[in-house]
């Protein structure tokens, strides 16, 4: 039997990606104490509860977050959100510890006081779209914040796809209305917000797409503090490449308000610790 063997072989699949975005039916949110109760602990939620419960395990791990630090939380509802307990550690939380909201920060279900930081998250999800939030304070990131600054644009390909230009956000007291609406009005134009003398809080489409952000972000700034060390200057890409940068993260389903601006606007500072930047 003749068999052409590179014809057999010329096929390939196309798996989808799994789909983590947890989906509701507008308009068919719970009301009543009992109609919550049976949503709260179905199955679903259960899982999501789950996954949150892992993400802040990993937030622990990497040292991201320390004591009761942090918050998560995710959108499961037109008025309803899903979110971690005050005065817990994020590493060791159960599902069981979670609680539930509505969009004015009322809790709705849950055997423990919701996160005193829930407005902000909130404020986050009313000016975004955002479906979830997370907020911890990683070293390496909260060296920029506590200086006023945030890292340069442009070095890198991952950080300005996957996470974007980093918003700052005016201090305010950490769970106030003020803070709330200064990290509000920075998600609008930034996935990933540094809240000046306080931390980082990222938003995405999931809870580990948030995530990543997070670790993407702080990496980043490691990167940076580490460059500095060898006292040498660091290069950008053109603004021809920061383009394709942003064509890739909007491709990605990711919101890029620079795509909007002139190239001279494009990117985000000149210099870096004292030493301009190089573009390439």
């Amino acid at each position: 039997m003749n068999c052409d063997i590179r014809t057999a072989a010329d096929w390939t699949i196309n798996p989808p990606l799994p789909d983590f975005v947890y989906h509701w039916e507008e308009g068919k949110d719970p009301v009543t104490p009992e109609q919550v109760h049976a949503f709260f602990y179905s199955a679903p939620m259960e899982q999501l509860k789950q996954r949150i419960c892992d993400i802040g395990r990993r937030l622990w791990q990497k040292e991201y977050v320390d004591g009761n630090g942090g918050n998560i939380s995710v959108r499961v509802g037109d008025n309803l959100v899903l979110c971690t307990p005050t005065l817990i550690s994020k590493g060791f939380m159960r599902p069981e510890d979670l609680c539930l909201v509505d969009m004015d920060g009322r809790q709705k279900a849950g055997i423990r006081p919701s996160t005193s930081e829930i407005k902000t998250h909130l404020a986050i999800m009313r000016r975004s779209g955002a479906r979830s939030c997370v907020h911890a304070h990683p070293a390496h990131a909260n060296a920029f914040l506590i200086t006023g600054s945030v890292p340069p644009s442009g070095i890198m390909p991952e950080p300005d796809i996957f996470f974007g230009e980093v918003g700052l956000a005016a201090y305010a007291t950490p769970g106030s209305q003020e803070n709330a609406h200064n990290v509000g009005e920075a998600s609008v134009d930034h996935q990933c917000i540094f809240m000046e003398n306080h931390g980082v809080i990222v938003w995405g489409d999931h809870v580990e797409d948030a995530y990543w952000k997070l670790e993407n972000v702080d990496a980043y700034c490691r990167i940076l503090l580490l460059a500095t060390e060898l006292e040498r200057p660091i290069t950008r890409v053109d603004a021809a490449s920061m383009r394709d940068f942003i064509r890739i993260r909007q491709a990605l389903g990711m919101p890029d308000a620079r795509s909007e601006r002139s190239d001279a606007e494009l990117f985000n500072a000149t210099e870096f610790a004292g030493r301009p930047l190089h573009t390439r």
